[in-house]
């Protein structure tokens, strides 16, 4: 067999290929695993049409935001209150199953409006 001589910084170049391969898997294996915890959501989806869908909507949210009930309340809590307010049916329908939570991008407003323009809003 032929003996390997290296010389003295051809050892520590080595160790740090090494070190760089490591880390490369290790941020490949978390992304991996994040691209594995990504949900998939699956509700009900409505028609939506901005301007006349939005029109309904934010007479709605404003007259349900100036509700005894939802007075007082922000947040997670608020949207929870408006959007019951405006039509349980329809709350039920995209969140009932699986509720909204702090911080949340909402993907299921656009849903929720299309769905409040095909049932009459509750109490309107």
């Amino acid at each position: 067999m032929d003996a390997v001589f290296l010389l003295p910084g051809a050892m520590s170049a080595m160790v740090q290929n090494k070190n760089h391969i490591f880390i490369v898997f290790s941020v490949l294996a978390v992304l991996v695993c994040l691209c594995d915890s990504v949900t998939d959501y699956r509700y009900k989806r409505y028609t939506y049409r901005k301007k006349r869908d939005d029109k309904h909507y934010k007479y709605g949210r404003q007259r349900c935001e100036m509700s005894a009930e939802c007075q007082g309340l922000w947040g997670i809590i608020l949207t929870k209150c408006v959007r019951m307010c405006m039509s349980e049916f329809c709350y039920n329908e995209l969140y009932g199953s699986d509720e909204l939570e702090e911080g949340e991008i909402d993907v299921r407003l656009n849903s929720f409006k299309g769905c409040l323009s095909q049932v009459k809003m509750e109490d309107f």
